[in-house]
């Protein structure tokens, strides 16, 4: 039986130096311990998980204990893993790094190249590529101009990842005090939509087709409130479409992607590409039956076809 380590960044130690505290943490717990079922109902791996020392309520018998960041990059460790699985945030190029690292060491990563992965974690590059290759994505900016005056606009990290600063504005002063550090969007009314696809080097799973529940506070936050996972759509043959042609300009996809999508009724927009396991893929076994550690050895008996029942992930946590 080949041997997995998984390393789930804000569960598995990424912040031993800081306090234990993250506005993901629901959703990293929630990753956590599904992957937790994967391993125990996996037919092909004998999985791992990396697990900081301060979250007893996690630990199990295959846990790997991270008492110090050097543990992290224990490369006579890691090296004894057929495969190693980093879930990590793209956030000031944190994975990217991790990605460079495990490359420069020829550890075998189940993800994306590096280079894959710096294209997608800039939101104002991934815009440049996107529209360089003449795919539809939404007009982003790095500093406001005079012709957004009373119009309503999309503040954002530009490293950041999911919803972890994502504010709807029409407030120009907003607009003109932003840094180096955000980007603005055109907002635009659609449905935000999720794909989880899993990359192999010749071809594509298109897993399930999640609509995302974002909800904007009173402060014009941004946030997931919840997933519901593999639901049925008649833009499916499109969907399929633009993947294919994501797989094309982004040949160095590999492993388990998230594709964020906004739908409306005349175009699909490409929003962000995140080239690692997403929250969404926690309901593929349930909606599908489909073990996700096991798709690293028998995606290519499946089939780009949407089946199964679907199911709502409460992604957000109240304080």
């Amino acid at each position: 039986m080949q041997k997995i380590l998984i390393y789930e960044y804000i569960t598995g130690g990424g912040l031993i130096n800081e306090d234990l505290t993250s506005n993901l943490m629901h959703e990293a717990t929630l990753i956590t311990k599904s992957l937790y079922r994967s391993g125990e109902n996996s037919r092909y791996f004998d999985c791992h998980y990396l697990l900081d020392y301060r979250l007893k309520n996690l630990h199990k018998d295959n846990s790997i204990i991270i008492r110090k960041q050097d543990d992290l990059y224990n490369t006579n460790f890691l090296r004894k893993y057929n495969y190693v699985l980093p879930v990590m945030p793209e956030s000031n190029l944190k994975l990217y790094d991790y990605a460079k690292f495990l490359e420069a060491n020829k550890i075998n990563m189940l993800l994306s190249d590096s280079k894959t992965i710096k294209i997608c974690s800039d939101k104002y590059e991934f815009f440049k590529f996107i529209s360089n290759n003449k795919l539809n994505t939404i007009k982003t900016y790095l500093k406001h101009t005079k012709n957004m005056y009373g119009k309503k606009f999309v503040i954002k990290d530009r490293y950041g990842v999911g919803c972890s600063y994502v504010k709807v504005t029409k407030d120009i002063n907003k607009l003109t005090i932003i840094n180096s550090n955000n980007i603005i969007q055109d907002y635009i009314v659609g449905q935000d939509y999720s794909v989880s696809v899993f990359f192999t080097r010749h071809d594509f799973k298109l897993l399930t087709i999640n609509k995302q529940l974002i909800r904007i506070n009173q402060n014009g936050q941004m946030y997931l409130s919840g997933i519901m996972v593999n639901i049925k759509d008649d833009r499916y043959i499109k969907i399929i479409s633009i993947i294919s042609k994501i797989k094309n300009i982004l040949p160095g996809l590999r492993g388990f992607v998230g594709i964020d999508l906004l739908i409306n009724d005349k175009e699909i927009f490409i929003i962000e590409i995140n080239p690692r396991l997403t929250t969404s893929f926690i309901g593929v076994y349930d909606t599908l039956g489909i073990n996700i550690i096991d798709l690293i050895i028998n995606s290519r008996y499946i089939k780009n076809t949407i089946s199964g029942k679907k199911i709502f992930l409460n992604t957000y946590e109240e304080k």
